[in-house]
């Protein structure tokens, strides 16, 4: 079934998002999913992994009380590009239930085409997490970046593909800011950005237009001016839920593409490949509208599978893990453990403000380095 809609609707991201039941189990999205940037071949996938996630949850809804069941664990392949002129079609297969715990098989179609299958876990509120135990909680330790910058609204921010926003320090654009890095294999470097979603402004608040001085790939600095909307300024979601969709939407945004910077290669190609300098072809320009396209000049990438293991104990008042996915700085902080032959594997973690491990991410994707990238890495160290 295809539905006919309007636009998607921003900024408000449970519009956008939201999906309506045909029958017990099929959904339908209300609204066309929209592409990363303009050009882009297929929807971005961070909103299809967020609308089936969605469709999850509602799968788990009480007739009667109206409660839902939380995400414990979402795995998802991506199948075909998405189509951003229709909306996606969900067939919901119900694997298992019992009064804690249950499981769904999703299928996402348009057009007779499968664009992406996921498995989602869910947990009945207040009970533990599948994947912990009560007695135990050991993760890795706290990013040095957000111990370094308590307040991330004082760094770089973009804001971009529909609701993602982005704060990131000089140590993102530099890799001779991070000198310990010379002696670690690439694959043991870790990235630190700070993530979260604009939703639509609070009453009365307004964008502010701020003046920041950004280097190019030469490292010359530039003064780039823009209107951002500061989170605190952002509405939070009116379905606490949407923090966990939210979460969702932007684990796929700034996560396979900045390998340059994990590869300590020129933001600008042409400055390994003849020693020019191309502003046109220049990654630090993009970065600073969009991390989702940091890696247009070096490589092809395209996700081919997302995993997300949720680590909330509760969404109460008292919960240290809970967040605001709209008024709150997540730190994401990941690695790239693995490329060879043009797939690489990463892994990260997402942090709330409490400095709580709330999420692990984990991704394959196919990146398809161009001839003459990556030529001045240190080979003995990836």
């Amino acid at each position: 079934m295809e539905l006919s809609a309007g636009p998607n609707p921003l900024p408000d991201l449970e519009e956008a998002l939201r999906v309506i039941q045909i029958d017990e189990t099929h959904y339908v999205g209300a609204h066309p999913l929209r592409k990363p940037v303009t050009g882009s071949r297929g929807v971005y996938g961070g909103h299809t992994i967020a609308q089936s996630l969605l469709v999850g949850i509602e799968s788990t809804r009480d007739p009667i009380t109206k409660k839902v069941f939380i995400p414990d664990s979402y795995h998802s392949y991506f199948i075909n590009a998405g189509d951003a002129k229709v909306p996606m079609n969900y067939t919901v297969t119900k694997l298992y239930d019992d009064e804690n715990m249950k499981k769904r098989f999703i299928v996402v179609e348009q057009k007779g085409k499968t664009r992406l299958t996921c498995l989602v876990s869910l947990r009945k509120p207040g009970t533990k997490p599948l994947h912990g135990q009560s007695n135990l909680d050991i993760s890795i330790p706290v990013p040095k970046i957000q111990l370094k910058y308590p307040n991330p609204d004082e760094l770089h921010q973009v804001q971009h593909t529909d609701f993602v926003r982005n704060a990131f320090g000089k140590e993102l654009m530099d890799f001779r800011e991070c000198p310990e890095e010379n002696n670690q294999y690439a694959a043991e470097r870790w990235l630190t950005v700070f993530s979260g979603i604009t939703n639509h402004p609070e009453p009365g608040a307004t964008l502010q237009t701020v003046v920041e001085e950004l280097p190019d790939a030469t490292g010359t600095m530039h003064k780039v001016e823009k209107q951002i909307l500061r989170p605190k300024d952002s509405s939070s979601v009116r379905d606490p839920m949407y923090n966990y969709i939210g979460l969702a939407d932007l684990s796929d945004s700034a996560f396979l593409t900045t390998m340059a910077r994990v590869l300590h290669i020129p933001w600008a190609p042409s400055l390994e490949i003849d020693d020019t300098y191309d502003d046109s072809r220049d990654a630090t320009i993009v970065m600073r509208s969009t991390l989702n396209a940091a890696h247009i000049f070096h490589y092809n990438a395209m996700s081919l599978d997302h995993h997300i293991y949720f680590h909330n104990d509760d969404y109460t008042p008292d919960d240290d893990s809970k967040f605001d996915i709209c008024k709150d700085w997540l730190a994401f902080t990941y690695q790239m453990k693995r490329l060879s032959n043009n797939r690489t594997l990463v892994r990260g973690y997402l942090f709330n403000e409490n400095h709580r491990c709330i999420a692990t991410v984990v991704q394959e994707g196919l990146t398809i380095i161009y001839n003459g990238v990556g030529k001045t890495a240190d080979k003995s160290r990836l």
